[in-house]
């Protein structure tokens, strides 16, 4: 019997075979429920008491990223690469390579807006790859993580195209590594879109998206429109980044052949205005809600055909639940959906002393798909009148 702190599952169900006598066919949602106890019937997420509810999960998971950077500067354990890009574009990618690094999996991590390899949830879920010995690799948005822009393009929220680049070079570079995907908050959205838009033939074997936004006119119109709501600290958070990456790369976006109100973009008071007056111009949208509807990743959803795990909870204050497409769910067997009572977004702080609990799922959930072959994976999601 589920309590307030159960983990639900939501994932379709129209694989078993009609009532006939036969035995049900496993579907992903049972296997998972197996095999990865953190995920399993009666399986809980109890936030920390020191950390209560979405705020302040949100911001601990935040302010943990100075404690990774701090020790990171003492003990670095990542390695960079300046990867080029086909447009003369660079992104930074950061390495931590495991012994036998070209025969074991390799998981390409996407962080949230502002994230580096520094970042709390991901150090944490590093810290559980090396257990596995899994090779690990965060990909970095155009002109973040410490690196300049090399062309007038930057990013955004809904960029695939430099992490789909990453993904096939690594897929030929180490073609004996089966490749994981795992993603945050904006990195998430980006994740997601990009398996859906690369449907059966997407390179890797399976994905973990944590916080994902799903559609995201609706979230930043959610986050813009806060003025008298604690949520507005996000909102003033994200576009701060934002202007900030602006003007570390100004002399390059400005290289862009459109016109720019440079006074205007350093007085934007919204993300909404910021994007409409630097970066749907710099992508050629027409407006700011063109590129955030073509940038989101739900009306991708359908055509995902590898296993991925979707972890939200409902009491993020950024990527509310409202915002959840429970539909997608239920329609397509490849997507499975871990829904905690708590957790913020992307915090997790369970235990007594607060302590990450979101690599757990995570591990368990691509050593429970890296146990089985390509064929056994898609049985699981094949309706049984194509068998």
């Amino acid at each position: 019997m589920s309590n307030m702190y159960s983990i639900r599952l939501f994932h379709d169900n129209k694989v078993h075979p009609p009532n006939t006598g036969d035995r049900p066919r496993r579907r992903l949602a049972d296997v998972v429920q197996d095999e990865c106890p953190s995920l399993a019937h009666g399986a809980e997420f109890r936030p920390s008491l020191l950390v209560p509810g979405g705020h302040a999960q949100t911001i601990f998971s935040f302010l943990g990223y100075y404690a990774y950077y701090a020790h990171s500067l003492l003990c670095p354990k990542f390695s960079r690469e300046t990867f080029k890009l086909s447009d003369g574009g660079t992104v930074a990618l950061d390495w931590a390579l495991c012994e036998n690094h070209t025969e074991r999996p390799i998981v390409t991590v996407l962080s949230g807006v502002t994230g580096t390899s520094c970042d709390y949830y991901v150090r944490k879920c590093y810290e559980e790859f090396v257990k596995l010995q899994y090779s690990v690799v965060v990909v970095h948005s155009r002109g973040c993580g410490g690196s300049k822009l090399t062309t007038p393009l930057p990013f955004h929220c809904g960029f695939s195209c430099d992490y789909r680049e990453v993904v096939a070079a690594l897929h030929q570079r180490l073609p004996r590594c089966p490749l994981l995907g795992l993603s945050f908050s904006l990195g998430a959205n980006i994740m997601a879109k990009y398996i859906g838009e690369e449907g059966a033939g997407c390179p890797l074997r399976a994905g973990v998206v944590v916080g994902n936004p799903y559609d995201m006119y609706k979230v930043i119109h959610h986050l813009d429109s806060r003025t008298l709501n604690p949520n507005k600290i996000y909102d003033v958070a994200i576009l701060n980044f934002l202007k900030t990456a602006f003007k570390d790369n100004q002399e390059a976006i400005l290289g862009a052949p459109v016109k720019f109100n440079v006074a205007k973009i350093a007085h934007a008071h919204t993300i909404m205005q910021f994007t409409e007056e630097m970066t749907r111009k710099v992508f050629g949208y027409a407006s700011a809600k063109h590129l955030l509807d073509d940038s989101s990743s739900v009306d991708h959803m359908n055509n995902i055909q590898i296993p991925v795990l979707f972890l939200n909870s409902l009491d993020d204050p950024i990527c509310t639940p409202s915002l959840i497409p429970f539909d997608k769910f239920l329609d397509n067997p490849w997507l499975l959906l871990a829904l905690a009572q708590y957790g913020g977004h992307i915090g997790y702080m369970g235990g007594g002393w607060p302590k990450s609990w979101v690599e757990h799922p995570v591990s368990q959930f691509f050593q429970c798909i890296l146990n089985r072959t390509h064929a056994e994976m898609a049985s699981l999601a094949m309706p049984d009148s194509l068998k």
